[in-house]
């Protein structure tokens, strides 16, 4: 009889060789990196002006240049470290950065069943990339599919989780970890750990035989399925989920045409085409990608969504408010994000001022962290807005409690590539429990919203239209209701995971018959 392919791959990762990981974790490393701090902080006296020059270069996407500003300073271990780390990361991106391996054959493949590779996973990583993973494979699983995950070589140990497991099941969910063993050597760099990641989800594709890889951006993850297709012959998926170079490229317009930027940009582009499938969340991110030269017919839609249950679900807001000291009758207007500067809350507060002026005052309740939080706390102070709460983070139960304690969800994002092509889940959240939304009128939001009302588009950026349009809505307790129902009724017809759930199943049974 054939031995169970799960508890082979799983028997292997258990059968990993001892290591002294708590020790490495909490005693070597830290004492290496405090020795490697004392031998920089005495080297920068000496180099401090191609190390700024270099860090400049870098930070500005001239990846190439980094390196080479630091490469006559090599004598110093720090410096020679550092500079191979920038060749490693220009390797991450170049043109075929994975060396072929041995072709392995699968003879037998189990029916339904699909490895996804992803970056980082929970319970280490709480964020919108890891919940989706987590929702997608446990959808996947009521649908009737045999999923695992697999995340990238080295992660989470190399991010200090020294006592990470090989294995575990989340919901009855395989979660895989590639976790160096102690055997050898550690790249300190993408490029090295992608060509051991390659190596190690080879082996494990032939131990699991899944019929289907699934990666999910960004090219790191999508480099080694490529390259275990060519070894095992394993169909791949490429989910694109955003597209990382341009939300990098946002941040500041010097880096926009950096060979950063356009190397990071062709090697997506090449893995969309090379891929047996696409999957992205929405039309618009579609759209780009046949840009990029992939057939329209090759790209399939899996939007942001929701449990079903969150559709029928209820939340304390109330004692949310209470805690945030906002009373019942008060207005909450806001948002439950990542607090970066293209989600445009700046302008929400801007309006909220505006408001406050002409005799409408409403709360705002951003809920989250980020960069962008210390520069909206001083915007608060400038503008005088005691009505604001910015209190941070919180756990994604109080997370959804938040979200029922706004009466108007707003998305006020600014005009920028990323925010034209990308999705953001929490205004699909919002709709799901019945909120209206606001939202910045750009292509990847007018798309959430359907043509039933479900939201307003107001003009990106433009803190007197937002207010105008939050005025009206503060007013009209019907309309907003009205907004509620038509929002959750489009979550319903396309934006909950037992719906995506059959959108991967035809994929998958698509590549499995041709």
């Amino acid at each position: 009889m054939r031995a169970d392919p799960v508890r082979a791959a799983q028997a292997a990762a258990d059968a990993m060789p001892p290591r002294l990981r708590p020790v490495v974790g909490k005693v070597a490393w830290p004492a290496a990196r405090q020795a490697r701090r004392m031998v920089r902080k005495f080297g920068m006296r000496l180099i401090r002006a191609p190390w700024n020059d270099a860090k400049e270069h870098w930070d500005t996407g001239r990846v190439t240049q980094a390196a080479e500003v630091l490469e006559p300073f090599t004598k110093y271990p720090f410096v020679k470290r550092r500079a191979a780390y920038y060749r490693g990361e220009l390797a991450a991106i170049s043109p075929d950065p994975i060396p072929p391996g041995p072709k392995v054959a699968i003879l037998e493949r189990v029916a339904g069943r699909v490895v996804h590779l992803v970056t980082n996973a929970l319970p280490y990583t709480q964020a919108g990339y890891t919940v989706r993973t987590h929702r997608i494979v446990t959808a996947q699983k009521v649908a009737g599919l045999d999923p695992h995950v697999v995340t990238s070589w080295g992660w989470p140990m190399l991010q200090g989780h020294a006592d990470a497991s090989p294995y575990e099941e989340l919901e009855g969910i395989p979660y895989y970890r590639l976790i160096p063993d102690g055997r050898g050597e550690v790249p300190f760099e993408m490029h090295g750990r992608m060509v051991k990641g390659a190596d190690a989800v080879t082996k494990l594709v032939t131990q699991l035989r899944p019929q289907v890889v699934h990666a999910a951006t960004d090219h790191r993850n999508g480099s080694v399925a490529h390259a275990v297709r060519d070894r095992t012959g394993t169909p791949f998926v490429y989910e694109v989920r955003g597209f990382l170079e341009e939300t990098w490229a946002s941040r500041d317009p010097v880096r926009i045409g950096s060979e950063r930027h356009v190397l990071q940009r062709e090697r997506e582009a090449f893995l969309m085409r090379e891929a047996d499938a696409v999957v992205t969340l929405a039309e618009t991110m579609a759209t780009e990608i046949v840009e990029r030269g992939v057939p329209r017919d090759k790209i399939y839609l899996a939007p942001n969504a929701v449990d079903d249950e969150l559709l029928t679900a209820h939340y304390d807001g109330a004692s949310f408010r209470r805690q945030m000291g906002i009373d019942d009758k008060e207005i909450v207007v806001g948002s439950v994000s990542s607090l970066v500067g293209y989600e445009g809350f700046a302008t929400l507060l801007r309006a909220a001022a505006l408001l406050r002026d002409e005799g409408t005052p409403v709360r705002v309740l951003l809920v989250g962290d980020g960069t962008e939080r210390p520069a909206l706390l001083e915007l608060v102070e400038e503008l005088g807005l005691a009505t604001a709460i910015l209190p941070g983070r919180v756990g994604p139960e109080e997370a959804l409690q938040a979200q029922d304690a706004i009466d108007i969800f707003v998305c006020p994002r600014d005009d920028l590539r990323v925010t034209r092509l990308v999705t953001p889940l929490k205004p699909v959240e919002a709709m799901a429990l019945g909120k209206p939304v606001v939202l910045s009128d750009l292509p990847a939001l007018s798309e959430l919203v359907g043509s039933d009302g479900a939201g307003l588009l107001v003009p990106p950026g433009d803190p007197a239209e937002l207010a105008q349009a939050l005025a009206a809505l503060s007013q009209d307790p019907a309309r907003r209701a009205e907004m509620g129902e038509a929002g959750r009724a489009e979550v319903a017809a396309k934006r909950t995971w037992s719906r995506v759930a059959e959108t991967y199943r035809t994929v998958y049974r698509t590549l499995a018959e041709s």
